[in-house]
């Protein structure tokens, strides 16, 4: 008896088990067959290669669009439903309590009232061509939301499906946004350390883009209340479920500077890991038109891509577009330049999950909503404060511009494209067959009043600190067509144009000179040659850094000048392979030597920010460069004063003792691979045993951080360096062979834990290799054999 119920039991569970198997596996995207949509006008064929890019051949402009609605859906339409609930402040329906704060901050900050405002704008004044696109792209969505399979995800959250709105697009696009604007989280701790540390202690970081570095050339309050608020905003961003946009490399090549005399284009974009990821690759091809981009799930034209003409890239500008006001509010009004006004008000609901419903009172001045509210720490701050956001001043034109720079066939076309974009600042790189190479700083400037130092808190009540309005695009950082044959940004500062050197939060200039010195090295690149500069990790800074404090240390401590320690690091040429032991000394001795500096004077809700900022990254070096520094002295030893050697050795020492307890003795073994991973976690895997399921990784990785190859990460206590953010795509595309440019995606295109195309491009990526981006119909009908044909239902 006992034998036969073993026996049914394991039956049953095998049954049970296949059961589920057949039932994941359908769920899989379909690739080929016959599909009836309703809302086709003709017969749309999709050839999927063998990595999952669809390539869409339609007889007209609508049903390609529609077709690539399609397409997304059923890769992405989870990874869309998380876009959408972050950036409308709806995650906490589906997530519950744990989401409250994130989901009070984007109702606050405004992101769903936007978008509601530039849908209108969108279907009031587009351009026909680019509404009808649009609105076929969402039919193409939804089309498969209602009659393709739902999502696992959907499944295991209780996410019903629900369809692709105007307003989704612009969710979308603020949401990203929101990962551009690095003032939310900057400006409160500069703000802070002002009010703390005091303008002595501050002046000696040099805020501003440090004298003598590289730039892009153009021509034509209480602190320890603003410590929570930074911090907080911090550990929002690092729960987004979804990438936030971080920086970027790009650069153009004329003719000029090129082996077969045409125009090349390179672009990587950095952003935050996550899986899927950011970017979908489709080929669209119509009467008119043949276009290979890089595609944002929600959004129908690509934010970065090439036709048989032309090609564009972009990085993050990385200006400073938000302003803080201390506000003067007194019976529901504020004191705006001198005069009461009314505060306008908001009222809204959180539905929370297993939870009561929360009410939201949002308040808006004419600078912009009142944020004080929304994290616990800020009310004790015991003023209202507001954001002023350019980004929300004004309707959303993302759609018209990267419709028209998808279409673009002159520079001047991309030009109007690029004038088109407020906000958040963008670098718009272009070059074409006619061996125009171009870049435009796209963004709507704020004009400040001469000598205001946007990081601080504003006076919002005087009108002595209101910007002044916007400077013309014309006024633009901006450059066409140099002599020197070639364009790049690296997210580091223009050089000075019409409004002299624009604030922002720029990052160092280490990526931008490698970049430049090989660049303007030589004059015959071609695709072989830029798909090792693309991967490089060797940095032309952090050689002359370890060997001026190698210098420091010796001259005090001549006996750590002999050891295999000090050998190990003077010998590193800055590089970032897996097997250097440089960087994982390197980077320990400078997180020491910080906080021995910092740490007693800013605290270490302040330390842990300013080491998770720019501000870091480009003010460091001048510190250590700066012998007369106040923060070198200990505050905490009142009988002793602290010098920059003694800091430099008391950092050495302990970094010896640190990485000696992590890794061992053995200093040969102490290399990259062993602190040094990258992981991609989906929203589902943050949770075990899911993880097993949905991410991807760990493993170890090559890069670091403000290298070319930028694989960034904290510096933190931990000697440990998980990779946060990087390259979520490499493009080279040359365009004397624009159907055969090339590409690589960091895990797979699919969202779909199961599809062969979810991680196939992991491996090829961690080993910096490249893939075709295929445009040629016979040998994408040769390499994907039977199409997905879309039919008119």
């Amino acid at each position: 008896m006992i034998k036969k119920i073993l026996i049914s039991t394991l039956i049953i569970i095998v049954l049970s088990a296949a059961g589920i198997w057949f039932w994941l596996n359908s769920l899989q995207p379909v690739y080929s067959g016959k599909q009836k949509a309703k809302g086709l006008k003709e017969t749309v064929n999709i050839y999927y290669d063998k990595y999952g890019v669809p390539h869409i051949y339609a007889a007209n402009e609508d049903d390609a669009y529609f077709a690539l609605g399609y397409t997304v859906a059923q890769d992405r339409m989870f990874q869309l439903e998380m876009f959408r609930r972050l950036a409308s402040g709806r995650l906490s329906e589906i997530l519950g309590t744990a989401t409250v704060k994130s989901d009070k901050f984007f109702r606050t900050i405004g992101l769903n009232r936007h978008a509601e405002w530039s849908a209108k704008e969108f279907l009031k004044s587009a351009p026909p061509a680019v509404k009808s696109s649009t609105l076929a792209y969402i039919d193409g969505f939804n089309s498969y939301v209602l009659n393709g399979s739902t999502p696992i995800e959907f499944t295991l959250m209780g996410i019903d499906k629900s369809p692709l709105t105007l307003k989704d697009m612009y969710l979308v696009t603020g949401f990203m946004a929101i990962g551009f604007a690095e003032g939310l989280k900057t400006d409160p701790m500069v703000e802070g350390l002002f009010l703390k540390v005091g303008n002595e202690y501050m002046s000696d970081l040099q805020l501003g883009w440090p004298a003598g570095s590289i730039r892009i050339p153009v021509g034509k309050s209480k602190e320890s209340d603003l410590q929570g608020f930074s911090k907080q905003v911090t550990e929002l961003v690092d729960q987004f479920p979804v990438s936030a946009w971080i920086g970027s490399n790009c650069w153009v090549l004329a003719p000029s500077k090129t082996k077969n005399k045409q125009t090349i284009l390179c672009n990587d974009t950095h952003m935050g890991f996550s899986q899927p990821a950011i970017w979908y690759e489709a080929h669209l091809e119509y009467p008119g038109c043949r276009f290979y981009g890089n595609f944002v799930a929600g959004l129908p034209f690509a934010l970065t891509g090439h036709n048989d003409f032309a090609a564009n890239g972009l990085t993050l500008f990385e200006n400073d577009d938000t302003d803080f006001f201390i506000e003067k509010t007194e019976n529901d009004k504020v004191l705006y330049q001198k005069q009461w006004s009314p505060v306008k008000y908001f009222d809204e609901q959180i539905v929370v999950k297993d939870s009561e419903l929360v009410n939201l009172r949002i308040a808006e001045t004419p600078h912009g909503p009142l944020i004080q509210d929304v994290f616990e720490k800020f009310p004790l701050f015991k003023q209202a404060v507001s954001l002023s956001w350019t980004y929300l001043k004004f309707p959303c034109h993302v759609l018209e511009a990267t419709y028209m720079i998808n279409h673009a066939h002159s520079v001047a076309e991309a030009r109007t494209a690029a004038s088109m974009i407020e906000a958040p600042g963008l670098n718009i790189m272009y070059g074409d067959k006619d061996g125009h190479i171009a870049w435009w700083a796209s963004a709507k400037l704020v004009k400040r009043p001469e000598g205001q130092f946007s990081k601080r808190f504003l006076d919002g009540a005087s009108g002595n600190q209101e910007p002044l309005g916007y400077y013309d695009f014309k006024e633009n950082p901006q450059m066409e067509d140099p002599a020197s044959g070639y364009l790049y940004s690296a997210n580091n500062q223009p050089d000075s144009g019409s409004s002299g050197l624009y604030p922002g939060y720029y990052v160092p200039q280490d990526r931008a000179l490698k970049i430049v010195q090989e660049l303007g090295g030589t004059s015959d690149w071609d695709q072989e040659k830029l798909k090792v500069l693309m991967v490089n990790a060797q940095s032309p800074i952090y050689p002359q850094t370890t060997k001026f404090l190698l210098d420091i240390l010796i001259s005090v401590d001549a006996e750590a000048g002999k050891t295999e320690y000090v050998n190990r690091l003077s010998s590193w040429q800055g590089d970032h392979a897996t097997e250097s032991v440089g960087p994982v000394i390197y980077y320990k001795w400078i997180y020491n030597i910080l906080r021995l500096a910092l740490l007693d004077e800013m605290g270490y809700e302040h330390f842990n920010s300013y080491m998770n900022s720019h501000l870091m990254k480009t003010s460091y070096p001048v510190l250590l460069n700066f012998y007369g520094a106040k923060w070198w002295d200990n505050a905490s030893t009142l009988k002793k004063k602290e010098d920059r050697s003694i800091i430099v050795v008391q950092a050495w020492r302990q970094t010896m003792d640190e990485l000696v307890s992590q890794l061992g003795k053995d200093v040969s073994t102490w290399t990259w691979n062993r602190v040094h991973t990258i992981e991609h976690i989906h929203p589902i895997g943050r949770k075990k045993p899911f993880n097993l399921f949905f991410n991807i990784g760990p493993d170890p990785v090559s890069g670091g951080n403000e290298v070319i190859n930028n694989t960034g990460f904290r510096i933190d206590s931990t000697g440990n360096y998980k990779v946060s953010f990087g390259p979520s795509m490499r493009r080279i595309v040359d365009l004397s062979d624009p159907e055969n440019s090339l590409s690589i995606l960091p895990t797979g295109q699919s969202g779909y834990f199961m599809a062969p195309h979810y991680k196939d491009q992991y491996e090829l990526y961690n080993r910096n290799y490249f893939r075709k981006q295929l445009m040629n119909k016979k040998d994408i009908i040769d390499e994907s054999g039977s199409p997905l044909i879309l039919e008119p239902e």
